[in-house]
């Protein structure tokens, strides 16, 4: 009698073993696939295996845009533009790999004088950090900020000051620019 009932609690216990593992592997076991990398702009974060899907912001600046350029003088914002270029322009979005390679971008052919600037993005914005460069053999300093909506409609604000004296060049100047090869 004494072995039936070692018997029996051994095999009771063995039913609700398998019952337990039966009950994990039918309910936990679901793995939650997505994008894994928490810098990505598709971040899931119930992910726990990744399926490729990730979209890098970078991604969403890389190309070539077509812009319309806007220049208030005098820090008149109120008024018309003292300067809008017609002339139909270009200019392209390139990698950057100066600081983090993630999230470093560089314009070629920026603004009026068709410089390149480099500028940090994070999610749908972009930074272009305080800088100095050469326009028209002018030392200048450039800073500004954008955004780029789901589109591919890209807008830049930014100022340039003459370092020598101080004087802003264009305060608030505007780019206005439509992604073309995507």
């Amino acid at each position: 009698m004494k072995k039936l009932n070692n018997i029996l609690n051994i095999g009771f216990l063995i039913v609700i073993l398998l019952g337990f593992t039966a009950g994990i592997t039918m309910t936990g076991c679901k793995e939650e696939v997505g994008c894994t990398n928490r810098t990505s702009d598709n971040y899931n974060p119930d992910a726990v295996r990744d399926d490729g899907s990730c979209i890098s912001a970078r991604d969403k600046f890389l190309g070539v845009y077509s812009l319309l350029h806007i220049q208030w003088n005098n820090g008149v914002r109120d008024s018309f533009p003292d300067k809008a270029d017609p002339t139909l322009r270009y200019m392209t979005i390139a990698e950057d790999d100066l600081r983090e390679p993630k999230d470093d971008i560089k314009f070629l052919n920026f603004g009026k004088d068709s410089l390149t600037v480099r500028a940090l993005i994070n999610k749908n914005f972009v930074t272009i950090p305080q800088q100095a460069l050469n326009a028209r053999n002018i030392p200048m300093m450039f800073k500004g900020e954008g955004h780029i909506d789901d589109s591919g409609y890209l807008t830049i604000l930014y100022s340039t000051t003459i370092i020598a004296t101080g004087q802003k060049d264009c305060e608030d100047c505007v780019i206005f620019a439509q992604r073309q090869d995507n």
